[in-house]
């Protein structure tokens, strides 16, 4: 199994992560769970365009952040999808829960960038 194939994230993933939500938030847009496997799974002259698991885990929490697809909760739905695509991985995050809740914040509103938001998982991730 190549590297690309161990991080390959497909929409039925995302939409079991929804399920998991409080609530069970319907679908309203299918268009960004697209765009945020596009992203993640994304290669260009065979190479990843996010060459890191931290990377495509920070483009989903921003893809997802930035494009609400859900009736509600979809925040929490940003964060938990990118912590259960980190899990799937082996990664385990430690961290605060309100420093989680303001780099969703922080993701949705464009203030950090994919680097940023990777480099922040990354020093949540349990060793």
């Amino acid at each position: 199994m190549s590297e690309s194939d161990r991080h390959a994230l497909d929409v039925s993933f995302l939409l079991h992560a929804a399920e998991l939500l409080e609530g069970d938030p319907q679908v309203d847009d299918l268009g960004p769970l697209y765009a945020a496997v596009g992203r993640v799974n994304a290669r260009a002259l065979e190479h990843d365009v996010y060459g890191s698991l931290n990377l495509k885990a920070a483009a989903l929490l921003q893809t997802l952040a930035r494009l609400p697809c859900l009736e509600h909760s979809n925040a929490a739905f940003a964060w938990h999808a990118t912590e259960a695509y980190l899990m799937l991985h082996e990664r385990h995050l430690d961290y605060p829960v309100k420093a989680a809740a303001e780099l969703v914040r922080d993701a949705a509103s464009g203030v950090r960038g994919a680097a940023s938001i990777a480099r922040q998982l990354r020093q949540w991730t349990a060793d």
